[in-house]
């Protein structure tokens, strides 16, 4: 009964620490900001399937939103990330920084790891929370609303449109090893897909041949460094480029 308690125990341990675990900043983007914006948004997931997506951040030295001429930032804090306790879920959703105080010096960066495992599917809305000190002890607080989970369980199942040209986004998205996209073709022939890292430099290129209708390419981005990419479909005249995050 011991070893069965223990073992109990080691591995409820175990789930903690994997859900706790900090990540690691990468800031791949020109300048200082938040990836990803409101734009690309949070990547879906399904549901019953461990969610872990990590927003990364660059903290600016000088804030012009308040006044045109800017002035210096002390130090940035992360107050909360409201919402996530609106996902129904059978581990709860949270959130996790590096440096762990979720206190961020100017010119610095950062990364928060959001986790959970959601029940239900549903569009779930977040806003981040935080404070800009512009001195030890003056600071201004902040929102950044526009962010949104969405758990489905037709994610990845592409709905396309007959005799139209288009590609899905990859999936899964963030991806760490293997990721899918579909592409959907008019007629046979050749399809050229290529990858470009953020600073436009091309890592992958490739050509196959294609059917009418769905067309299932399977990518693997393992060694791919953690970050942002570009994938671009081409076939018959027609090109079109999606966002893939790397990260694991």
């Amino acid at each position: 009964m011991k070893n069965e308690i223990l073992i109990v125990i080691i591995s409820l341990l175990s789930i903690t620490n994997a859900f706790s675990q900090a990540c690691t900043p990468e800031w791949t983007q020109p300048g200082s900001g938040i990836f990803p914006d409101t734009i690309t948004n949070m990547p879906a997931g399904p549901t019953n399937v461990p969610y872990d997506f990590t927003v990364q951040f660059k903290v600016p030295l000088v804030d012009s939103s308040i006044i045109t001429t800017g002035i210096n930032v002390n130090r940035v804090e992360l107050t909360g990330v409201s919402g996530l306790e609106n996902i129904p879920s059978s581990v709860p959703f949270h959130y996790n920084c590096n440096p762990s105080n979720c206190t961020f010096k100017a010119d610095s960066v950062g990364c928060v790891r959001i986790q959970g495992t959601p029940t239900t599917e549903g569009i779930y809305p977040l806003i981040i929370t935080a404070k800009v000190y512009f001195t030890p002890v003056l600071f201004l607080p902040v929102e950044f609303s526009g962010y949104e989970i969405e758990i489905s369980n037709t994610i990845g199942i592409p709905a396309f449109q007959k005799g139209k040209f288009e590609i899905s986004q990859n999936s899964p998205n963030p991806a760490g090893s293997i990721t899918q996209v579909s592409v959907n073709m008019i007629n046979n022939g050749p399809m050229e897909i290529s990858i470009s890292n953020i600073i436009g430099n091309e890592v992958f290129k490739s050509t196959m041949m294609g059917k009418p209708g769905v067309n299932a390419l399977l990518l693997d981005v393992s060694n791919y460094a953690e970050g942002l990419y570009f994938y671009t479909v081409s076939s018959a005249g027609n090109t079109i480029t999606k966002r893939m995050v790397v990260d694991r």
